[in-house]
């Protein structure tokens, strides 16, 4: 008797789906669908497929005529029959034709029938692998065409909510309680009163490489499992599961599925549950991962683990799906990219590419925290400024308006002297201590946007061999538009609508580390302003360098000072400008050199031997070196001679001075307790040395 493998798949099914959310979820331009809708659909790709073939049931086309199932996974099976060969095309046939009429079109069966004797596992691999082969084929297609041709070239009516043809496949619901039954219910009923104004975030995930990795299998057993594993944690019934899970630790968290199967997960969730939803999605994956490990120890295979592609987007509950589907699917796309540029990095634990607003970030499971898990920081500790009283929303879009006005991004100096001034404390002087130290993360956090690694490799471990490589402030184009994209990820965050939920925001619950936010907010800068826009933009082929370097010296210089405690501190000289001076030079005339050199010589008086006689006595007495002797004559003659004094000079100058007296009432307000430091662990080394009372040793 001939053995004959029969193998059936559900295309167009994105289409399909597409087409079921479109069409009931959002007729009229309204999300007005039902999760039964949602369901029916899902189900149809697997459970009433099977019924419909005969794997399920007893009323399929091969049910009673199947051997042995190779495969069942969402929209494919993979089956063995003894049938007559003709008998087999006529059932799937009526299958073919049965699908196409009742959905219009909107779900194509494809099949093969070849004949193969399997009688071993490795028969049975070789079988599923060539099954695929042959139904991505043309020519599969082709035939298929060919056999309907009397069907599929006739006119039809694209079907209506009044077409019977998917109700076919409804089932019972009671078993998802947990699931919303429409996108309006995600929000409460107080909520619910404004309906054009709901904010949903959309979730949509792949997973990564399935095709790569079922072609490297080599064992059917394991390929069997793997196809298994995949129908129960991408499964409504799993999702679900996970959904009732965070509901108990939070019964305002919602979740509106829209599609769960294969290797796609798609659902809704509120604005203000987008990090659960995500981390909904990682704990999908971690549970696929560690079957995956156990299946690698148990049959002694390579399988590496999987990782996921994640695509995030914002929309209105009654905005038509055709707009953020293929919003989301970019993101997902973005994702995707993103980890073909990675592939070194997919091997770590539980490994994820999170598309928001075109801006991927990784997360995975290291001792090192992942990009996201920083971005979630990044959000909490927004949420705590703001409700602190901070001005997020105005303080962001007023970077975000400066940023990204052409005029100040044609230019490298005023687009750095434009972040720089913004980002200027304001609250340092503020007895509010909260305040002010919230104030300090998020302007930390948006300087650390634009660090990069400027030193050879020799040199990083020359002048930093403990802490790593030493980053410098840039900005370049890239690390602009890394700015710009953060940016409006948090402004977007900053928006009430978009509230992240949880506990009440301490700001004791972040690192709130001296040193490290001195030299991201203060010395990096300071050292910047110095050597890059008091310098670099001056250079010109006509002016010799030391010209630059003395016109600077006017204003500034660095040096340093031993301090009381031994320790060397870094400072910068400088002359006597008030803000207020500074203002009215903008206003003046550029080439009014003499009038400003009056103007500072006014302020700067001190004779050069008075001020080496003060740095003197202040030398001996361990502090601070006095500000700088102003040359009036010699400011005039390198003036006139150099245009320097520019607009943009003065507003360096400006942010320079400022931030300098930003730092030291830093410094003041957050002493170094390194001295302390140290003598609290003389002390208690010296303790840990001493015996106990009563020790007889």
């Amino acid at each position: 008797m001939k053995q004959f493998v029969v193998a059936v798949s559900i295309d167009k099914v994105q289409t399909f789906l597409y087409y079921v959310l479109q069409a009931y979820i959002q007729e009229n331009q309204a999300n007005s669908g039902t999760l039964r809708e949602i369901v029916s659909s899902s189900l149809l790709i697997s459970e009433t497929f099977f019924r419909d073939i005969g794997i399920e049931g007893k009323d399929g086309e091969f049910s009673d005529h199947i051997e042995e199932r190779l495969l069942t996974c969402s929209g494919m099976c993979i089956v063995t029959t003894s049938l007559d060969r003709e008998l087999i095309i006529e059932k799937l046939d009526r299958l073919f034709r049965k699908y196409y009429k009742t959905f219009k079109g909107q779900l194509l069966v494809k099949y093969v029938v070849f004949e193969k004797k399997l009688s071993t596992n490795q028969d049975k691999l070789e079988v599923i692998k060539e099954s695929k082969k042959r139904l991505r084929q043309q020519d599969c297609l082709n035939r298929i065409i060919d056999n309907h041709r009397d069907l599929l070239f006739q006119f039809s009516d694209i079907p209506d909510r009044k077409d019977k043809g998917l109700e076919k496949s409804i089932v019972s619901i009671q078993e998802y309680p947990g699931f919303v039954r429409d996108i309006n219910a995600l929000y409460s009923e107080k909520e619910a009163g404004n309906d054009n104004h709901f904010r949903v975030a959309v979730i949509k995930a792949d997973l990564d490489g399935m095709g790569d990795l079922f072609e490297q299998l080599e064992d059917f057993t394991v390929y069997k499992e793997i196809s298994q594993l995949l129908s129960k944690f991408i499964s409504l019934d799993y999702l679900h599961k996970l959904t009732a899970k965070y509901q108990e630790k939070d019964r305002d968290f919602k979740l509106y599925p829209l599609y769960m199967a294969g290797d796609d997960i798609f659902f809704a969730v509120t604005a203000a549950h987008l990090l659960d939803g995500v981390t909904l999605c990682k704990e999908i994956l971690q549970q696929l991962n560690e079957e995956i490990t156990k299946l690698r120890k148990q049959y002694s295979t390579n399988l590496r683990q999987l990782s996921l592609s994640i695509g995030i987007d914002f929309t209105f509950n009654r905005e038509p799906i055709r707009y953020y589907y293929e919003r989301v699917q970019r993101q997902v796309e973005e994702a995707k990219a993103y980890s073909r540029d990675c592939k070194d990095k997919v091997e770590k634990s539980s490994y994820m590419k999170i598309s928001i607003n075109d801006y991927v970030f990784e997360d995975y499971e290291a001792e090192k925290k992942s990009q996201w898990a920083y971005f979630k920081d990044d959000v909490k500790l927004l949420k705590g400024a703001i409700q602190e009283g901070f001005s997020a929303n105005h303080f962001l879009y007023g970077l975000l308006s400066k940023i990204s006005d052409k005029t100040i991004d044609s230019s490298d100096i005023k687009f750095s002297n434009a972040v720089l001034y913004h980002l200027l404390p304001e609250h340092l002087e503020s007895s509010n201590k909260k305040m002010r130290e919230y104030e300090l993360l998020i302007t930390e956090n948006l300087l650390r946007q634009l660090l990069v690694i400027k030193k050879s490799d020799s040199e990083k471990r020359k002048s930093n061999p403990r802490g790593g490589p030493e980053r410098e402030l840039s900005f370049e184009r890239k690390q602009r538009e890394r700015l710009e994209r953060h940016v409006r990820m948090l402004l977007l965050f900053s928006d009430p609508r978009f509230a992240i939920t949880g506990d009440k925001v301490k700001v004791t619950d972040f690192d709130f580390d001296k040193k490290r936010i001195r030299g991201t907010l203060f010395n990096k800068p300071l050292r910047y302003l110095y050597y890059q826009s008091l310098h670099s933009p001056l250079k010109d082929k006509f002016i010799r360098e030391h010209k630059i370097k003395h016109f600077r010296d006017f204003f500034v210089m660095p040096a340093s000072y031993k301090a009381r405690n031994g320790y060397s501190v870094p400072v910068y000289r400088t002359l006597q400008i008030s803000s207020s001076m500074v203002h009215r030079f903008k206003k003046m005339d550029k080439n009014q050199i003499g009038t400003v050199a009056e103007m500072l010589q006014s302020v700067n008086n001190r004779k050069k031997e008075d001020i080496e006689k003060l740095e003197a006595q202040r030398k001996s007495e361990k502090k601070a070196p006095p500000g700088l002797f102003f040359d009036e004559e010699a400011f005039r003659s390198v003036g006139v001679e150099t245009n320097f004094w520019t607009d943009d000079y003065i507003d360096t100058l400006l942010i320079f001075y400022r931030m300098n007296d930003l730092s030291i009432q830093y410094r003041t307000l957050y002493s170094d307790n390194r001295s302390k430091n140290r003598s609290n662990r003389n002390k208690k080394r010296h303790q840990k040395g001493r015996r106990p009372k009563g020790d007889k040793r």
